[in-house]
């Protein structure tokens, strides 16, 4: 029965490696039992390939007639996907304070004409609006930026990744 691995693991990575050059080119070249080896090719198993070993299998696969590095393009994709979470994130705080600027200025502007005498019941009403809209605006606001205290569920990032 073939295990199913995901997409972006190391696991099929060295899977695919030594689908190419074999479980006892795989051992020698790390220099570990091929039960080892096998084990780093199971997703439900844990441990991987030291960086000197994972490159020499993407060596070994390559010189064997390989289209491009399992391990590293696994690895590349990897990074990816966390830098793009990364991304996202401070887009979103971009976004947040663009959002708490827009409602701030719309607030502004019409509880200035509040002042003037004769102000009309609505103007007083849209001013009582907009302002709310600051409040829900500053507090998504906080939330975004309290995401970027390391313990706020960012258990395995550095400052400022969400």
């Amino acid at each position: 029965m073939t295990k199913v691995r995901a997409p972006l693991s190391f696991s099929l990575a060295i899977t695919t490696a030594v689908a190419l050059i074999g479980w006892d080119k795989a051992a020698t070249l790390t220099r570990r039992a091929k039960r080892t080896v096998r084990h780093w090719s199971e997703s439900d198993r844990k441990g991987t390939p030291t960086l000197d070993q994972a490159i020499a299998l993407d060596r070994a696969y390559m010189e064997a007639g390989g289209d491009f590095p399992p391990i590293l393009q696994s690895y590349a994709r990897q990074l990816d996907v966390t830098l793009g979470q990364s991304l996202a994130c401070r887009a979103a705080l971009a976004q947040a304070i663009t959002d708490l600027s827009k409602e701030t200025a719309d607030a502004i502007g019409s509880s200035i004409p509040v002042m003037q005498p004769g102000v009309s019941e609505t103007a007083i009403h849209r001013a009582i609006a907009e302002t709310e809209d600051v409040a829900s605006a500053a507090t998504r606001l906080l939330g975004r930026l309290k995401s970027f205290v390391n313990g706020n569920g960012a258990a395995q990032r550095t400052a400022g990744e969400v």
